[in-house]
């Protein structure tokens, strides 16, 4: 998961979770302490042990990210395989990216970002529409993702009508969520038994799946941190996930060896992105759903939203190209762990205590 600091976006979408956080709107381009070239070594096959899924997303809208494009192609010519996320509507570093050579874009995802509303109120919905086509003729792949707010229900008829239309099939579904709040809620006004009949009708696999996990605390012995890493673009430091225990720089010293370490235990309230880190198998054994098939749909003209090589490799799961822990590893992780937050735990109370 590579996060690009970047607060600049051209939407205002109410259900952002973005929103709740305090760097949002600051309209902040990254200060990048590395070139592409660097990057690029820094996170080569032979260091990481082989090739990669890279999610690569801002705190804006990243195709307004400067030098973004440089970045990405930095990292697919090293042979990994990116997830580019996107409002789609930038469409001169669209066009620039498209025109890559055709090997490159069969390892090119776009998860395009629906967001109905403001795209009907800024008169971009063709745009995004067209897009959308432009990456599948070009070689790439696309897939389209909504966010299911309640302002959204009374147009509910009219996205689904554009997007039988533009799409070829319906939108898959995300989870509107609350980042401000301890436990990470659903973003609704609704009873949940509500808010579930109005957005099943989408019969998306991917809202399904993350409706399984929403909410629900996990326990099981998560490889976050061996497997996958969360990864700042601008400085290299890098933690095991949204909330790591231990932070380190992959990028400073690149002869150095990548300090893998699975987190063990969740630090998070949930899995509230396991559609990708589940499905592609930080807990191994999980589940059987896999992220291809909840990304993908097949359209009314019997394409497909993503290429075949972007779907199978989506498909692939962490288990099969990493070897899984013996049993006194990880109690050793478990052990370490529960002192380190211990430790960290007062750490912080001392803190508190002085400044008061």
């Amino acid at each position: 998961m590579l996060a690009v600091p970047m607060s600049i976006c051209n939407f205002r979408c109410s259900y952002c979770y973005l929103t709740h956080r305090k760097e949002y709107y600051q309209n902040k381009q990254p200060q990048y302490q590395y070139s592409p070239e660097h990057v690029a070594k820094a996170l080569s096959k032979e260091r990481l042990g082989g090739i990669a899924y890279i999610n690569i997303c801002a705190d804006g809208e990243t195709l307004l990210t400067k030098d973004i494009d440089k970045y990405t192609y930095a990292l697919l010519k090293e042979g990994h395989y990116i997830e580019f996320v996107t409002n789609l509507t930038i469409t001169p570093v669209l066009k620039k990216m498209l025109a890559w050579d055709k090997e490159l874009l069969k390892h090119l995802s776009f998860k395009c970002s629906f967001h109905y509303l403001q795209l009907k109120q800024k008169n971009l919905l063709n745009i995004f529409a067209e897009n959308v086509h432009r990456i599948w003729d070009a070689g790439a792949s696309a897939n389209i993702e909504i966010t299911p707010s309640d302002e959204l229900i009374p147009y509910i008829d009219e996205v689904k009508a554009f997007s039988m239309e533009h799409f070829g099939a319906l939108p898959h579904l995300s989870i509107a969520r609350r980042d401000n709040t301890e436990d990470i809620e659903y973003l609704t006004d609704l009873p949940i038994e509500k808010y579930d009949l109005f957005w099943s009708q989408f019969d998306s696999g991917f809202w399904r799946f993350k409706k399984t996990i929403f909410m629900k605390k996990r326990c099981e012995f998560c490889y976050a941190g061996d497997w996958a890493l969360q990864l700042n673009l601008s400085t290299g430091i890098a933690g095991e996930c949204y909330r790591a225990r231990h932070h380190f720089n992959i990028f400073d010293d690149i002869n150095k060896p990548i300090p893998f370490r699975a987190i063990g235990r969740c630090l998070e309230p949930h899995c509230y992105n396991g559609h990708m880190l589940l499905t592609l198998g930080c807990i191994p054994h999980f589940t059987d759903v896999r992220y291809g098939d909840i990304r993908n749909r097949v359209r009314t003209d019997g394409g497909e939203w993503l290429q075949p090589e972007v779907k199978s490799f989506f498909n692939s799961t962490l288990v099969e190209s990493n070897e899984e822990y013996s049993d006194s590893k990880k109690e050793r992780i478990l052990a370490e762990d529960r002192l380190y937050d211990v430790v960290m735990g007062t750490a912080r109370h001392i803190y508190h205590l002085i400044k008061k």
